[in-house]
């Protein structure tokens, strides 16, 4: 294992992924890939390496080495685009790990088929975002 993470998406729930994965893996060789330069910018300067792309985009995900993360974790702020970047890595690596924060419980059997993990996202006082 190469310890490399792969991050799609640098807002509130990528940033609170990628200062868990440092704070339990400080050794972990993280990426992040993201449509927003400013963000691109704020992950780089917390230590990942940045891509800017769109994760359903084939190019940045070579980019950003997709195929050899061995985990990936989706955390765009909307489900739709989460089920089509997962659907954009999968071909690339079968086996690694994704991990999809969800913003709609609902959603979570389109994510099913493949064994793709969900985390349902929740705001601290419990609201869903």
């Amino acid at each position: 294992m190469t310890d490399h993470i792969l991050v799609v998406g640098y807002g509130d729930a990528g940033r609170c992924a990628v200062n868990s994965v440092l704070a339990t893996q400080p050794d972990a060789r993280l990426t992040v890939l993201d449509t927003d330069y400013l963000a691109v910018a704020e992950a780089a300067a917390n230590g990942a390496a940045a891509v800017v792309g769109d994760g359903r985009d084939r190019c940045a995900l070579d980019a950003a080495a997709a195929d050899a993360a061995d985990r990936v974790i989706i955390a765009v702020s909307d489900d739709l685009n989460a089920f089509l970047i997962t659907r954009a890595v999968r071909p690339l690596n079968p086996d690694t790990v994704i991990v999809v924060i969800i913003r709609e419980a609902g959603n979570h059997a389109i994510f099913e088929s493949d064994g793709t993990m969900t985390v349902h996202l929740r705001c601290t006082d419990g609201r869903e975002t």
